[in-house]
């Protein structure tokens, strides 16, 4: 079932741009499995993140995280407002998960999510995962999800690495690492399936204010 949610991962990323702009990733298998090297001051989002599933899952780690596949960066154009630009939503500001400089961030919750007439956060079906120079006032698209994949939190190494960190409907935890000096994607996957009633991303919501059902 592993293996399945994984390929059914990669499948998506090569072939969503058919039915939406997206993230296409053709990626060339890596010939073996490698763990995910973690640092010894970990950072604290990837500490919450995995603190939450470890409430219920002791024994999920993040170094545990095997390397699958690694694939340029694929840029696509995005349509999303940019942070002190007209049409932006000031409710998704303190979502952006920035850079160490602060000359970019990450933004994958405009896309996705909404506040509804009752004042609930509705979602959108697809997530676009998009960073956004600031110097340059520009935004793109570096991955793309359908419903069965979500990205839940994400922070930067310096200025040149961002991590998506991530979970599915199967309930196996994925991260994906984008070296934009290199330009160069990791995928990682979880080799396991977690036990969790409530996801993490809705935990995140709801941390900064934000009604969840």
């Amino acid at each position: 079932m592993k293996n399945y949610t994984f390929l059914i991962l990669i499948l998506f990323f090569s072939c969503e741009q058919k039915v939406k702009s997206g993230s296409n990733v053709n990626a060339a298998k890596s010939n073996s499995t490698i763990p995910l090297k973690i640092p010894k001051e970990e950072d604290s989002i990837l500490n919450a993140w995995s603190h939450y599933y470890q409430k219920e899952n002791p024994n999920f780690k993040p170094e545990l995280f095997l390397l699958k596949e690694t694939s340029p960066i694929s840029y696509r154009e995005s349509s999303i407002y940019i942070l002190h630009q007209k049409g932006f939503n000031e409710i998704y500001k303190p979502f952006l998960v920035f850079s160490k400089s602060r000359d970019h961030y990450l933004d994958f919750d405009s896309y996705n999510w909404f506040i509804d007439p009752n004042g609930n956060a509705g979602y959108e079906a697809d997530q676009q995962v998009v960073v956004v120079d600031l110097k340059k006032k520009s935004a793109k698209q570096i991955a793309f999800f359908g419903p069965s994949f979500w990205v839940e939190d994400a922070y930067w190494k310096g200025d040149s690495v961002a991590v998506l960190l991530g979970n599915s409907y199967e309930k196996i935890p994925f991260k994906m690492e984008f070296n934009f000096k290199t330009n160069k994607a990791k995928n990682y996957i979880y080799p396991d399936t977690l036990k969790f009633e409530t996801p993490y991303s809705k935990i995140r919501l709801r941390s900064k204010g934000i009604k969840v059902e």
